[in-house]
């Protein structure tokens, strides 16, 4: 298995079998001096989402595998990296093998992205339809302010060359399970199937 920064890497997109709910936690603190405006003050800087993951084994090998990764996490206690499989960012410049600075099209990232965490500072880049990804960490962004592009530096320097076309960028998210047991179902012979709740740790992700 991959590891990124110290922590596995959850390299499989998802079943997404029928429609699924994600829920956002964010602590704070309600302000209500009962005579006038209510107000709310935040007591993290970022919320951490939960969403369901459902993961379908086919065959021994691939059982095998879910198998040694879920009994690894120790129930909630070892968190892992699982990409979004999302276009969170897509490249407005092909990239070159060991360019430092890549060009995205703007989507405020730095206004609302780059925060305080380190969250949303760490890409997954990958090609539809091959199931390979470099991961990088995004040590540095700016915005020049023409709301068409930004700029990101990334660390380590890219370690190949990425067009434009069909290249993707998902954010990387540190994550644990939410719950300390699974339920895993055998729908037929040589087919596994568990669906995990995943919670996103966006305080604990390395800045």
């Amino acid at each position: 298995m991959t590891t990124y920064q110290g922590y596995d890497v959850l390299e499989l997109n998802y079943n997404r079998l029928g429609a699924f709910q994600e829920t956002h936690h964010r602590k704070f603190v309600l302000l209500d001096s009962k005579t006038g405006k209510r107000d709310s003050d935040e007591q993290s800087p970022a919320p951490a989402s939960v969403r369901p993951f459902t993961w379908t084994a086919l065959g021994s090998s691939e059982i095998t595998a879910m198998l040694a990764f879920l009994d690894a996490r120790k129930g909630r206690a070892v968190p892992f990296w699982l990409p979004s499989y999302q276009w969170d960012l897509s490249l407005a410049q092909d990239v070159i093998q060991n360019q430092t600075i890549v060009t995205i099209h703007w989507v405020r990232y730095v206004q609302q992205m780059w925060g305080t965490t380190g969250a949303r500072r760490h890409i997954a880049v990958w090609t539809l339809g091959f199931p390979e990804m470099d991961f990088y960490r995004i040590s540095d962004a700016v915005d020049p302010g023409d709301y068409l592009t930004e700029t990101l530096t990334l660390d380590p320097p890219a370690i190949r060359d990425y067009p434009v076309a069909q290249r993707i960028l998902s954010f990387n998210k540190l994550c644990r399970l939410d719950e300390d047991e699974v339920e895993i179902s055998y729908p037929r012979v040589g087919v596994a199937e568990v669906t995990i709740r995943v919670r996103e740790l966006p305080l604990e992700a390395p800045l």
